[in-house]
């Protein structure tokens, strides 16, 4: 890596806490369905339904694969291989979406394809950047940059709405924004040892998931998982835990909290143990959905969903350091390993749904939520005594 001082850090900073940035674009497929659905003829209508799982679909199949093909082509190509796809998939929802449904899958699926190769690549990268004793620190300034373009999604669509009464303009809007992004990456000079590694010719599929057989990247692995389906799950089960006309409020401040959360997990995780930071933060939380059972004041869900928002800022950077800390000459593999898992996610909504109809009470989805935070927690403070 170019080590000229301050300044040549930073200059590789910007460039890939901006592929932060853009890789939450895959984000923009749930919320804009509906929207979709309602210019679509009644018969097909449903099949928009299925528009958000394009995007999942893929971060399951190429996680791993995009991490083997990483290990050949270096980080940066595989990152900018990302933005070119995913810029590609935004036009094309744009330009063929108004032409038919298949026009949005088609560029979504391109979408999802280009952010897991943005997700994959960019994670080991930052990690590169950091100092071993701060890895959490740099991954949860990516997280910030990360939850800001997830929170800015819903007022650029009001505001795109209202100025030229439509939303479709974001899609080249971000497609722009993508190109820059790649463009700013390609500028920038990064010496990458995972191509240089003697045996990284030699990595295959089976390597990849042979990291599994390490204790401490298996459990990192399954928090991560267990994570996204926590997240996935407040979002789907929030905007029904209020009885509001604009429910997506809650969503909202959701993500202005776990910005919030994670300024504030830049500042203390340079000065605390990440994961006893971590096994404080899901106690807080365990206690936020045990309170979610019985209080049915709108006040007190959009406090406690702001607070789970705090302190959920965290867990994503934590672990992903954690297992690369565990096997830092494979960090490529980890990274595709630990994204492999957002796919996990698919599962929260038809499990919550499955238990809501079966209680008859959509306060009972609180209990999927305890569950994940209590797995996220016990394995947090497994490996803090371990590494005391």
């Amino acid at each position: 890596m170019e080590r000229d001082g301050k300044t040549g850090s930073n200059r590789q900073l910007w460039p890939v806490l901006a592929g932060y940035f853009i890789m939450a674009f895959s984000d923009l497929v749930a919320p804009i369905t509906p929207r979709i659905a309602a210019s679509l003829p009644a018969g097909m209508q449903a099949w928009a339904s299925f528009l958000p799982t394009t995007v999942f679909l893929w971060f399951l199949l190429l996680s791993v694969p995009v991490a083997v093909l990483m290990n050949r082509i270096g980080r940066r190509r595989t990152a900018l291989l990302g933005d070119a796809l995913a810029a590609l998939g935004l036009l094309t929802a744009y330009f063929a979406g108004g032409e038919g449904l298949a026009g949005y899958f088609a560029g979504f699926g391109l979408l999802g394809i280009g952010c897991t190769a943005i997700q994959v690549s960019v994670n080991p990268m930052l990690a590169m950047l950091a100092p071993r004793d701060r890895m959490s620190v740099y991954l949860t300034l990516g997280q910030v940059f990360r939850n800001t373009a997830l929170l800015l999604l819903a007022p650029v669509v009001t505001l795109l709405v209202w100025l030229a009464g439509s939303w479709e303009l974001l899609l080249p809007l971000y497609a722009l924004l993508t190109v820059a992004g790649g463009l700013w990456m390609a500028f920038t000079r990064f010496d990458d040892p995972a191509m240089n590694a003697p045996s990284a010719e030699r990595v295959d599929l089976k390597g990849y998931l042979g990291l599994m057989k390490n204790g401490t990247v298996a459990l990192c692995a399954l928090s991560i998982g267990a994570f996204l389906m926590l997240d996935v799950g407040i979002g789907y089960l929030s905007v029904q835990l209020v009885d509001s006309p604009n429910p997506l409020l809650t969503t909202t401040f959701f993500y202005a909290c776990r910005i919030a959360g994670s300024l504030a997990g830049v500042w203390i995780l340079s000065r605390v143990d990440d994961l006893k930071y971590l096994c404080g933060c899901m106690a807080v939380a365990a206690l936020v959905c045990v309170s979610l059972f019985s209080q049915h004041a709108a006040w007190v869900v959009y406090a406690g969903l702001g607070l789970l928002g705090f302190v959920l800022a965290c867990v994503f950077a934590t672990f992903f350091a954690a297992a690369t800390r565990a096997v830092p000459e494979r960090a490529n593999e980890v990274s595709g390993l630990m994204i492999l898992m957002i796919s996990a996610g698919a599962l929260s909504a038809p499990v919550i749904g499955a238990i809501v109809r079966h209680s008859g009470d959509v306060r009972s989805g609180v209990w999927f939520l305890l569950l994940c935070v209590l797995f996220i927690g016990g394995a947090a403070c497994y490996l803090k005594k371990r590494k005391g």
